[in-house]
């Protein structure tokens, strides 16, 4: 029987959700998922850690399901981590060639790009290698070998609070687990592992992650990542703009959303009234299918509304050439998907799963919940090592 360290865990720590997978691999090198829940969060809020204690025990609860279920006990595992406070920074290196590129002349040159100071309060999360260019030209994901002058390169950085880094740590210390190593990935990071196709990504692409308390997102473009955030406001603020709007309580609003709700209102083809409950007042009331779908569409808008202006800060809104593909629960209402196509005059499309590293039951890879876990699973960091080059 394999032991504890055996496989491969990733857990997805959300603000409604714990989704555990694991997964062993085959002997193609392809994932094979053989262990799979969804329980409950808590102690979470927007995406962060707001009580360690009763998260390990929403943590620990799922593992137990694991163990019942599949006779699977996790040592080893990946967490992925939604921080608002993130920064993004693109390190710039440049080696003089003395004839071809070497493989000290490429990790010299990574290095110089990866020399940049990280606040006190922050800790590096990711150094991920772009493409190379070479006697400033030629754009080259492999220049070793290559005759060249000068070899430049670009590393995305994404810096964190070092606070949610150790939130995490004791998290899982208390569930007796032990992380990775590098075994915290950035959500946007994460799915677009499990999303994205190569294509999409050299031909520009941003993937949009609703989720229930924040909405991440993550950018390609030829030379590789250019642009990842998180965005505080989810499907749990959808909610709330109804329960405002309509004096009810958060359940009742939730209940209408998901069962009566249209993130795009000119898509009502039928107005119906809808019998609820208000908060204060228990008698019975209607709203009509029309209004509340008009306040599920201007909460969408404000979350839109804030990624379009970060895209256009960047300068990058230009050149998603191949347009938006959407994921997370806030994606599957009904309208998004028109919604965010009418918003940025570009191609729209629900991401699936990518199917070429990673099997399984098709009712996991077909699970929206799970997209985040796969891309954890499948997450390999581009330079471990960075910081000892």
């Amino acid at each position: 029987m394999a032991g504890r360290n055996d496989y491969i865990a990733s857990i997805d720590i959300g603000t409604d959700k714990i989704a555990v997978l694991v997964a062993e691999k085959e002997d193609d090198d392809k994932l094979r998922i053989i262990g799979h829940n969804i329980s409950p969060s808590d102690g979470v809020r927007k995406g962060s850690i707001s009580a360690i204690d009763p998260l390990s025990r929403a943590i620990s609860k799922a593992l137990d399901q694991i163990d019942r279920s599949f006779k699977l006990e996790i040592g080893l595992v990946r967490v992925n981590l939604s921080d608002t406070h993130l920064t993004c920074i693109d390190g710039y290196g440049r080696q003089p060639i003395t004839e071809v590129v070497t493989s000290d002349d490429v990790d010299k040159v990574l290095a110089s790009a990866s020399a940049i100071p990280t606040p006190t309060n922050k800790e590096k999360l990711h150094t991920i290698k772009k493409k190379f260019t070479i006697d400033e030209d030629s754009i080259v994901d492999d220049p070793e070998g290559m005759e060249a002058e000068v070899l430049e390169s670009k590393v995305h950085i994404v810096t964190v609070s070092s606070v949610s880094v150790r939130n995490i740590e004791s998290c899982l210390k208390k569930c007796d687990l032990m992380l990775e190593k590098n075994g915290i990935v950035l959500n946007p990071i994460a799915n677009s592992e499990a999303m994205l196709t190569q294509e999409d990504k050299d031909g520009g692409v941003c993937l949009i992650d609703f989720g229930a308390g924040v909405t991440s997102y993550s950018v390609f473009l030829e030379e590789g990542i250019v642009r990842s955030g998180v965005i505080p406001m989810g499907g749990d603020d959808i909610t709330w703009e109804v329960a405002r709007a309509f004096d009810t309580s958060f359940e009742e609003a939730k209940r209408l959303k998901e069962d009566y709700g249209c993130a795009k209102s000119s898509a009502i083809i039928v107005e119906e009234f809808i019998e609820f409950e208000q908060a204060a007042n228990k008698d019975s009331h209607y709203l009509s299918s029309l209004q509340l779908s008009e306040v599920i569409e201007d909460a969408y808008l404000d979350i839109l509304s804030i990624l379009k202006d970060e895209l256009r800060h960047h300068n990058i809104e230009a050149n998603i050439k191949s347009g938006f593909v959407l994921c997370g629960g806030g994606a599957q209402a009904l309208g998004c998907e028109e919604l965010v196509r009418e918003f940025f005059t570009r191609r729209v499309k629900i991401g699936v799963v990518q199917r070429d590293r990673v099997s399984g039951l098709e009712t996991i890879l077909m699970d929206y919940r799970y997209a985040s876990s796969i891309g954890l699973l499948l997450h390999q960091e581009d330079l471990p090592q960075i910081d000892s080059i």
